[in-house]
């Protein structure tokens, strides 16, 4: 699969700006939650929604996820990302260069480096 066919759901943790840079700089199809109306959804919901439209989920919330099957997880730790204003554009060059060396993830746990 083409890097870029993957389909990114960003967590609400996470700067909705970088879906937006995923989109405009990396040509990846990124939505983050608030995007699509699911700002404060429980996870399961979430995980489920990304299982059903094939989308990789990316979230900091390992706890709440780490049960999830059938469903590719992007895990991030929010103090590995450059701080402030600086830590949209960071998650997404980061999740730009895991997409193209995982252009077919399994579903299951990755870890953003």
């Amino acid at each position: 699969m083409n890097p870029f066919l993957l389909d990114v759901l960003i967590d609400e943790m996470l700067p909705p700006r970088a879906a937006i840079i995923l989109r405009d700089e990396h040509g990846l199809r990124a939505h983050h939650v608030s995007e699509l109306g699911m700002a404060h959804t429980e996870d399961a919901v979430i995980a489920q929604f990304a299982r059903e439209h094939s989308r990789v989920v990316v979230t900091e919330n390992v706890a709440d996820f780490a049960g999830e099957r059938g469903v590719v997880l992007l895990f991030v730790l929010r103090r590995n990302l450059p701080a402030g204003g600086a830590m949209a554009a960071g998650l997404a060059e980061r999740v730009a260069t895991w997409a193209a060396a995982n252009s077919d993830p399994f579903p299951g746990q990755h870890w953003l480096r």
